[in-house]
């Protein structure tokens, strides 16, 4: 099983590019001691195109950590791709990067979380203990009524938002790529490519059902997109929202609504510096609470890039859809 998804994703990908292997690390015994799974991705810079190496599955034998994996990743750094990420990365893998000349991205290993359901979600994660779960069963209908009250406050999820949503396709995706646009660093996205990612990370069922919407303005024009894992009574995790610099509030609310109509106490997704004032003029919370996401290039101008807001790098564009 796990065999042939390490086949189908690192060798029947359509990204193909041998000059950016993945990696294996064998001991002076000819053992293999680590790995370090490569994928390469197409991106834009200013419109012109550029490749873009995720790094993923970086893992080392217990007896030969330390140097190995130091090595693997120094021979990913060492590629010909013009940027390198890997967002999914533990305090280990952080050290190792930044100690071969790589950074952190703070702002981008930052999550946000809005409650839709705040009574249940606080309820959740207090409920610790067999003997708190019990109590949280329990008060069922007294956190439905607060949620429901909570919901229909002024911005609350159980607001109907302006303009239509749409089931989101591939084919839809690519049309109005041109949500992106003004982004200095951007996907790009593909026929067939972009077909074939979206099954995988539809399989990845530990996350929850995919969800994805196309969201319209009042007038009919596309104002974005979004796609979730629905995970009902839990947290949900946005694995993807674009949209047109006047319309992220529209479609963080449909967003919203969205997850909050089909069940979710709560969402959460990865921040992206363009997205804070509207998050936080939403009602979302800001935290540490998650992976470190990782950068490289040798092309001076494109962290700064990253940093300000210049740069469309979502959790479907880098390493967090890839675990199994």
């Amino acid at each position: 099983m796990l065999g042939a998804y390490f086949e189908r994703i690192f060798f029947q990908h359509p990204w193909p590019d041998e000059e950016l292997p993945s990696w294996v690390h064998e001991d002076a015994s000819g053992r293999v001691a680590g790995f370090l799974g490569v994928m390469p991705r197409r991106m834009l810079w200013r419109g012109q195109p550029i490749r873009l190496a995720v790094a993923t599955q970086l893992m080392v034998e217990p007896l030969s950590r330390g140097l190995v994996g130091r090595s693997l990743v120094r021979a990913f750094l060492a590629g010909p791709q013009d940027c390198s990420l890997s967002d999914t990365a533990n305090d280990t893998a952080r050290r190792i990067w930044e100690s071969l000349g790589a950074g952190t991205s703070m702002i981008h290993s930052l999550v946000w979380l809005r409650a839709l359901r705040p009574c249940r979600d606080l309820a959740s994660r207090l409920a610790h203990g067999l003997a708190a779960r019990g109590a949280v069963y329990a008060a069922r209908p007294l956190l439905a009524a607060g949620d429901a009250f909570a919901a229909r406050l002024a911005g609350g999820a159980a607001r109907k938002p302006a303009g239509t949503i749409q089931p989101l396709t591939p084919a839809l995706m690519l049309a109005h790529l041109d949500v992106l646009e003004g982004r200095a660093l951007r996907p790009s996205y593909e026929q067939g490519a972009l077909d074939w990612q979206l099954e995988q990370v539809a399989e990845k069922r530990q996350f929850g059902t995919l969800e994805r919407a196309l969201v319209r303005d009042p007038a009919g024009e596309a104002a974005g997109w979004f796609l979730y894992f629905l995970n009902p009574g839990g947290v949900s995790q946005v694995v993807q929202l674009a949209a047109r610099p006047a319309a992220h509030t529209l479609v963080l609310q449909h967003l919203f609504h969205h997850a909050w109509s089909r069940g979710a106490a709560a969402l959460a997704g990865r921040l992206e510096p363009g997205l804070v004032p509207e998050l936080a003029a939403l009602g979302c919370g800001f935290g540490r609470d998650g992976p470190w996401v990782l950068i490289h290039s040798r092309r001076p101008e494109i962290l700064p890039a990253v940093e300000r807001g210049d740069a469309f790098l979502s959790r479907l564009d880098g390493e967090w859809w890839l675990s199994f």
